[in-house]
């Protein structure tokens, strides 16, 4: 299937993109130089203004400006000729990047200033650090000179506090709104009604994560729910959580008997914590106890796993660390396995 073409606007854009299963793509202070400087040539070329950037170690931050509908061949040749350098001078094959850029298009300029904060505050989120301007891979740090740097919005943002919990809101918002056009102008998609979202079919946390990213903010479906800010933002930190350790153990294989493109949400949590017990590192199940609860993982062990003698080893390691039992692996071998003892009753 062909790739969905970018619907390129003159404007703003916020833009993202990272090294391929996550490696660090900047090694030196050299390589953040050129890859700016590289970006320079495409402004120049282009003809769009930086008004904002970030170069972390493994990603990039971005907010540019346009003035032709061109953004997608400034990027392409941006990430084209950094990747050639980079793999040159480290003697590497294979792509740096881990896909297609990633780009938001500022449908409203009311934005701007909490984007431009948001950006500026990575190195604070990963602990390098303490305030906006530090870092010297970030405009805010003014250690960077270069023709294609507009520093007007950068000057209008009020970086002395940390962003607060609504201009948080309003950045979840913003990378989350579903945009339509109308006119030949960009514009926000109406949203589903927020009870929609909780129907059978979804698990709470998917249907809370989902009105989310769908623009609904933690206030509305704390309210719709009657729960709090606090419960709201732990559920869904939970789910990520969740959703970024199914995705490791399907990249590594664990689901081998699964479609290897398989989401979290297509997969039963039972299922999921079955396969986590059987084939999961140490540090793997023990996060999976603090995601699900120790009560839930228990109870999927002894429905699924207790009875299987194929796992006596794994069942005896679960047995004492996880769930406290002084039990021997004798213990394991007595049990019986319920739903084989039902197939055979059927067949006899």
């Amino acid at each position: 299937m062909p790739r969905k073409k970018r619907i390129e606007k003159v404007g703003f854009y916020h833009i993202i993109n990272r090294g391929v299963a996550r490696v660090n793509v900047y090694l030196s202070d050299k390589d953040y130089l050129t890859f700016l400087d590289i970006v320079q040539d495409a402004a120049d070329e282009y003809k769009f203004e930086t008004h904002s950037f970030c170069l972390m170690s493994n990603h990039y931050h971005l907010l540019l400006k346009t003035n032709n509908k061109n953004l997608s061949s400034a990027m392409q040749k941006i990430n084209s000729r950094y990747s050639i350098y980079f793999n040159n001078k480290y003697k590497r094959v294979g792509p740096l990047w881990q896909g297609r850029f990633k780009s938001w298009f500022v449908y409203d300029e009311v934005y701007l200033n909490v984007l431009v904060k948001y950006i500026e505050s990575n190195p604070i989120k990963a602990s390098i650090t303490h305030n906006i301007g530090q870092y010297p891979w970030a405009m805010s740090s003014n250690s960077v000179v270069l023709s294609m740097l507009n520093f007007e919005i950068i000057q209008s943002v009020d970086f002395t506090n940390s962003m607060s919990e609504e201009e948080q809101e309003k950045i979840t918002t913003f990378l989350n709104a579903k945009l339509e056009i109308k006119e030949s102008i960009f514009i926000k998609k109406d949203k589903p009604k927020i009870e929609s979202y909780f129907k059978p079919s979804y698990t709470r946390e998917r249907a809370i994560y989902k009105a989310l990213c769908d623009g609904y903010t933690q206030k509305e479906i704390g309210n719709y729910l009657d729960v709090s800010n606090v419960a709201i933002s732990k559920i869904v930190k939970i789910y990520k959580q969740k959703v970024k350790l199914f995705e490791k153990l399907r990249d590594k294989g664990i689901f081998w008997s699964y479609s290897k493109s398989i989401s979290y949400d297509e997969f039963s949590n039972s299922i999921f914590v079955e396969y986590l017990l059987k084939y999961g590192d140490f540090d793997d199940i023990k996060l999976g106890l603090k995601l699900f609860g120790k009560r839930y993982i228990k109870k999927v062990w002894e429905d699924k796993l207790k009875s299987d003698k194929s796992f006596i080893k794994t069942n005896l390691m679960l047995a004492r660390v996880f769930f406290n039992m002084n039990v021997e692996s004798s213990y394991f071998k007595e049990i019986k396995n319920e739903r084989l003892e039902k197939l055979r009753l059927l067949a006899s």
